[in-house]
This record gives structure tokens, C-alpha cells and sequence, in this order.
């Protein structure tokens, strides 16, 4: 998130000789502290820092590079965000970051990073990603929850082709284990027979690009069921406790086993599995879960390999991280967003404290690192619930005008009102097709209509309005042919924009007047300025 106040150099983690120190002030009758984070699983009990002083903890920790999450566990049980670190992760989960680089140089995200003063790794080209991915729009959905087999979702691709998004992720179609969960594997090379048979899915496969959309396939990357059969042929292809028996060391995560990706052969294993869909039903590109935890060089490695099966491969990395964009991944995380609304249309952010995480966020990064913006993600319950209905409109209006790539997850574009998080996939939960909004539906779908047809909305520039009034936000995309002006008020009163004059010719708008440059509660203004226009519209 935004950098929000000025850290203590002597607290923050910093680059020693063995790896990053961290260090954790704690009250003077604290038994334990100990570091959990995407370095070591999120084992909670994995690294112990020392006492050093009454008060003080620490501890040096070799930390591979990448952006890492962490948080401090207090006595066993409170796991805490790192009180002196300003720099709070994107995730909506509350953690603390850190980037280290490959010569074990800790880089913070700073305030002030902009187009002038960019971080370091901004002068670092991300990977070119195909044109599809940059211009598409995101729909992720679960066969069972939304057609209820292969033949199902085929059978609804009209409604998405209405809906007009056009790269379609499909949650893991795997045999699962015991828990019922998806993402809880037993075959990595296998099909759940509930949900069809081969012959469907590419089918399914097929329709979906005879309509002009990809299909991405998510694939649980670090682990497996602990009823894979590779738990009993290949143990030593997990991580194993001092018995030897196998596990997963994220905590809570029992029915889980975790690789070992040490083992040449299970890297072997695992890229051959990914091959054989994208050979076999025409799939486009792989969404990774939990990427934050994979080492680089592995996801370097699956990149290389499924490029020479098809080219124009797109790679999602479940990552907040930067140098995945370098030579892995396509396309990672960026939840700032989301949280970044909530605070405006609450008044404890303006639109300068956006623009000011949009710039920290956009220059800390690799060059044209191309970001997946979300309301709604499957760690999340919904966008009006956490945002509320009516800021909801507001905040997908921004979503759909902002660079990058945007996502939506099944049900979000009606408010479906069953969905509370990922945990509801481990039952018979579907979609309520008959609740929900069908004017929030016809919302987003001319949001997107309008994205489409200009391309200054998915390739232009970005640049911020000054003078927006509180519970606003403003910005200005353009590509050299078209000047955009977007505004949305998040808020219950009336805003009047000083910056914006007449001129601006609304391509979606709500409660836009043009004559006292004002918009309604919760209403938005897409709008173009014609060439040669441009200053007689926004002063």
C-alpha cells in the first residue's frame, strides 16, 4: 500500500553479512517473537529471533530474492504486522513487504517514487506479454459453482461473450483430495470426473475460442493433496518433518503436502504435467497459486518450457512480487486498489493519496510490469460488501479505466449474494443465478464496452488531476490519439471539479453536469477530450 509514515532505519530490515536482519520491539514480558513469511511458508514457529537487549528482538535470515510478505508471531499466538515497517502489502491481508535483490540488497518502497525519482528495479524491462493478455479482461469462475460441469460452462460462454470479457480463468479441474477443495490436488495430470470427461473440456475449450476468448487454467504450483499418491512413490519430493513423514508448512493447511522444489525430478514432473494441457486442450496460459512461495528460477524454468509449446503463453503469478516480471510471469497482483477506494469514499484518503500509491506502486516495478487490478479476488468476500453497493459503481468504473489488466470474479458483475470466500469451493456451493443486481451486470458490461473501444483506456498513459475534492478521484489516460477524463466521487455528497470544463464529451457518465463540472453521489464521468482540446478542458 501507500507509504504512509517515516520508518526508523535502525528497525526496518536491512541487508548484514548471512542474509536480512529484522528486528522487533516487543513489551519487556514477551516469551518468544518469532519471523513468519512467503521465505519460509509461513511456519510460524520456523525462525526465533534472539533477545538482544529488555525490549529488543532480532534475527539475521537469508532471504532469497524477490518481494516477501512477513509478519512477527508474538508468544506464539499474535502475529503482528511489523510495527516499524511503513510499507504494508497489497493483498488485503495485512502484511508487511520487503524486496531484496539478487545481490541480497534490501529495497524498501519508499514515499515520493514517481516518473522522475522511480525506484531502482524501474529501470529494469518486465517481460513483453502477449497482446491478448493487455488487452483482455478477466473472468475467473469454478466449473461446478458456475455451469456445474464442462458442458455447463459452455453452455453460459454466451452470457460472458454478452458480458464481453474475453479471457476466461478457470478454476483447478483436478481430482481433489478429501477436503473437497480445489486446489487440494490428487492427479495433477487427471480430470474430476464430476466435472466431464476430456472430450468436454475441449470442447468446452474450443467454443470459448471460436468466440474469440482464452482460457487460463489455474494450477496449484507448491503443493499437493497429502492423498497424492507421489506422498507414498516419492516422499522425498516433500517437505518432511524430522520423522520423515510429509507436510505443508503453511500453517492451517493440513489436508496440503508441500513440495520440495530442490528435486530436479519433481520440477521435471510438474513442467511435464503443465505441458500436456496446453498440448492436449489448447489451453492458453496458467494462473500459479500462492507464486509468492515458488522459487524464481522454478517459474523461469516453466516459462521456458511451455513457450516452446505455445509462444504467445500468458503466465499468472498469485504475487505481489517484482521480479517475477523479469523473465517468469506475465501478469501479477495489484490489490492496492481496491483498498486505496475504500479509504477515499471513507475520508481517510483523497485523490492525491491515490495518485500517490498508483506512482509508489507503478515506479517501484520492472517497466511495462503489467498488473492485475481486482475488487474481487477468491481470498475476498465481495466488492459491496467491502466497499458498499453504491461506492461499488464507482470503484468499477475506475477498475475499468485504469491501466493494467482487470479482473472480475464470477458473480461480482451482478453483487451475487452467497459468495463470503474461496472456502465455500470446498462444498456444493453455486451461484444464485436468480439474486443480485442485474443492473450492476449492465453496468460493468458497458464498462467494458467502453474499454474496448478505446484504446486509450488499456494502453495509454496515466496521469493524475490536481484539485480533486475529497471523496474523488481523477485521472487522465492518454495514447496520442485520445485524451480521456475519468472522475468518480466515492462519496455521499456532491463534488464540484475545478479542473474539468465543458468540453469533455461523456462516453459513460452518472450524474455528471457538464455546465458546474459537478457529479452526484457515487457517480462517474468517462469522457474524451477531442485533439486540440485539451486545455480549454481541464484547466
Amino acid at each position: 500500500m501507500d507509504v504512509q509514515f517515516r520508518a526508523d532505519p535502525a528497525l526496518l530490515p536491512h541487508a548484514v553479512p548471512g542474509g536480512v536482519r529484522f528486528a522487533f520491539d516487543a513489551a519487556p514480558d514477551t516469551r518468544s517473537v518469532a519471523l513468519a513469511g512467503t521465505f519460509n511458508s509461513w511456519a510460524g514457529d520456523a525462525c526465533m529471533l534472539e533477545r538482544v537487549s529488555p525490549t529488543r528482538w532480532q534475527t539475521v535470515l537469508p532471504v532469497p530474492a524477490g518481494r516477501h510478505l512477513y509478519k512477527f508471531v508474538v508468544d506464539g499466538t499474535a502475529w503482528i504486522v511489523d510495527p516499524a515497517n511503513p510499507w504494508v502489502s497489497e493483498d488485503g491481508q495485512n502484511n508487511s513487504c520487503l524486496t531484496v535483490d539478487e545481490t541480497g540488497a534490501v529495497l524498501m518502497r519508499h514515499a515520493g517514487l514517481c516518473a522522475d525519482t522511480p525506484g531502482p528495479l524501474h529501470a529494469r524491462q518486465a517481460l513483453a506479454s502477449p497482446a491478448w493478455l493487455r488487452d483482455g479482461v478477466i473472468y475467473q469462475l469454478s466449473v461446478p459453482a458456475f455451469g456445474g460441469d464442462f458442458a455447463g460452462v459452455r453452455a453460459r460462454l454466451p452470457y460472458l461473450g454478452e458480458l464481453d470479457v474475453d479471457i476466461v480463468w478457470i478454476m483447478p479441474v483436478h481430482p481433489v483430495g478429501a477436503s473437497g477443495d480445489p486446489y487440494d490436488v490428487l492427479d495433477f495430470d487427471a480430470i474430476d470426473p464430476r466435472l466431464g470427461d476430456a472430450a468436454s473440456l475441449r470442447a468446452l475449450v474450443d467454443a470459448a475460442h471460436a468466440r474469440g476468448m482464452r482460457v487460463i487454467l489455474d494450477w496449484t504450483l507448491n503443493r499437493s493433496s497429502i492423498d497424492h499418491p507421489f506422498t507414498r512413490t516419492h516422499p522425498h519430493w516433500y517437505t518432511r518433518r524430522a520423522d520423515g513423514s510429509v507436510y505443508y508448512a503453511v500453517p492451517n493447511r493440513e489436508a496440503f503436502a508441500g513440495f520440495d522444489f530442490g528435486d530436479r525430478a519433481l520440477r521435471r514432473t510438474l513442467v511435464a504435467s503443465m505441458r500436456g494441457w496446453i498440448e492436449r486442450f489448447g489451453i492458453d496460459g496458467l494462473r500459479f497459486d500462492d507464486a509468492d512461495i515458488t522459487p524464481c528460477d522454478f517459474l523461469e524454468e516453466i516459462r521456458a518450457a511451455l513457450a516452446q509449446v505455445r509462444p504467445d503463453i500468458a503466465l499468472i503469478s498469485q504475487s505481489y512480487d517484482e521480479f517475477h516480471h523479469l523473465a517468469a510471469c506475465d501478469l501479477t497482483y495489484e490489490g492496492g486498489t481496491r483498498e486505496m477506494l475504500r479509504r477515499c469514499a471513507r475520508g481517510e484518503a483523497d485523490g492525491a493519496a491515490f495518485a500517490r500509491y498508483w506512482n509508489e506502486s507503478t515506479y517501484s516495478f520492472p517497466r511495462g510490469a503489467l498488473r492485475m487490478r481486482w475488487l474481487e479476488d477468491k481470498e475476498q468476500g465481495r466488492a459491496s460488501a467491502f466497499l458498499g453497493r453504491a461506492v461499488h459503481r464507482a470503484a468499477a468504473a475506475v477498475l475499468m479505466a485504469m491501466d493494467g489488466v482487470p479482473h472480475i470474479l464470477m458473480g461480482q458483475e451482478f453483487d451475487e449474494p452467497t459468495w463470503t470466500g474461496w472456502q465455500v469451493l470446498a462444498g456444493a456451493w453455486k451461484l444464485d443465478w436468480k439474486a443480485g443486481d442485474p443492473d450492476l451486470y449492465d453496468h460493468y458490461r458497458k464498462l467494458i464496452a467502453v474499454r474496448r473501444r478505446h484504446a486509450a483506456l488499456r494502453h495509454g498513459a496515466t496521469a493524475f488531476l490536481d484539485d480533486v475534492p475529497p471523496g474523488a478521484v481523477g485521472f487522465l489516460r492518454s495514447d496520442g490519439h485520445e485524451d480521456i477524463v475519468v472522475l468518480a466521487n466515492l462519496s455521499s455528497a456532491t463534488c464540484a471539479f475545478a479542473a474539468v470544463r465543458a468540453a469533455v464529451e461523456p462516453l459513460y457518465a452518472c450524474g455528471w453536469q457538464p455546465v458546474e463540472a459537478t457529479l452526484a453521489p457515487y457517480g462517474w464521468l468517462i469522457g474524451s477530450i477531442k485533439k486540440g482540446r485539451h486545455e480549454g478542458a481541464l484547466k
